[in-house]
């Protein structure tokens, strides 16, 4: 018996000790992409530091049904390929778009004359924006753009992780209620965005057979040349360092009227104390220096809310 070749087929548990102990080796490796991945999200997408959300990685599932289920509205798919079948996908459900849409435009609502940036369609209970049956074709082209910034993280990770290199194979908009078209080794994670008004999340595919691969390659590297120590591999973790130096909020008209030259007045003095941010956690209070000609900003005390 076959299955809708539109429906993502995750294979299941109840299969030969050997075949699942590889199964669980692709799922931890998936584990430790979607860990990373969820960490750079704050990169891709500021906002979050702005409304202090909290990324969650869920738990990787090689079973459809126990996966929590997506919203019905329309969703947004972005594909990648590299070479020995390893391949990811990125797939945005209409929670996760009407997110990404509202922390681009700084809240769920904006003054009229923006009215055609959000998404069309009636408002719930709350006041929210909700989706057509389809994506319009403003939406989509705002998608391309935030996902594929996403997709670029997703890439870089796994090249790091796997040394595969991965290109965007398809960004595409799904109608209400389809399906996404994937390959039948998925396995999924969910990284969950919570502590927000509206949670949402990015579900996260890659194909099992090649993460079972690249883990017995990378276990069998590790029994003849060692591995660093944990110790070791976090001292080599990138981390977002922001030093703020203040803060202005525009309408959408006055951002796209900004042209060369144009000054941004700051509600702050320039002798104020600046707030340093690591991976969007307020950490320490600098001042504003001058270093070798350049810019900088002196570290004088921990932040103390």
């Amino acid at each position: 018996m076959h299955s809708d070749p539109k429906e993502p087929v995750i294979r299941p548990f109840e299969i030969g000790a050997s075949d699942q102990s590889q199964l669980e080796g692709a799922l931890a490796k998936l584990g430790q992409i979607a860990v990373l991945f969820c960490r750079e999200l704050r990169r891709a997408a500021p906002f979050l530091a702005r409304q202090r959300a909290r990324v969650v990685v869920g738990e990787p599932l090689a079973d459809e049904e126990a996966l929590a289920p997506l919203s019905a509205g329309p969703s947004f798919l972005v594909k990648l390929e590299g070479p020995e079948h390893v391949w990811a996908a990125l797939h945005f459900d209409e929670r996760a778009i009407l997110a990404l849409v509202e922390g681009l435009f700084g809240g769920t609502t904006v003054e009229a004359e923006d009215d055609e940036a959000l998404p069309q369609g009636a408002e719930g209970d709350t006041g929210r924006q909700v989706l057509g049956d389809t994506l319009t074709l403003a939406q989509r082209a705002l998608l391309r753009r935030l996902c594929g910034d996403m997709s670029s993280q997703l890439k870089a990770l796994v090249a790091a992780q796997t040394g595969k290199t991965l290109v965007v194979t398809e960004l595409s908009s799904l109608k209400r209620a389809q399906a996404p078209e994937l390959w039948p080794d998925a396995v999924a994670v969910d990284c969950r965005i919570e502590e927000v008004p509206h949670p949402w999340a990015i579900r996260l595919f890659m194909g099992s057979d090649a993460l079972s691969k690249l883990c017995a390659e990378a276990t069998g590297k590790r029994e003849t040349a060692g591995s660093p120590s944990m110790a070791d591999a976090a001292l080599r973790i990138p981390v977002t360092v922001i030093a703020e130096l203040g803060r202005v909020t525009l309408k959408l008209s006055q951002v796209l009227g900004l042209r060369v030259g144009d000054t941004l007045r700051l509600p702050s003095a320039a002798n104020d104390p600046v707030l340093v941010r690591v991976e969007g956690v307020p950490k320490f209070d600098a001042v504003p220096v001058i270093s070798r000609g350049q810019v900088a900003v002196k570290i004088h005390s921990r932040h103390t809310e």
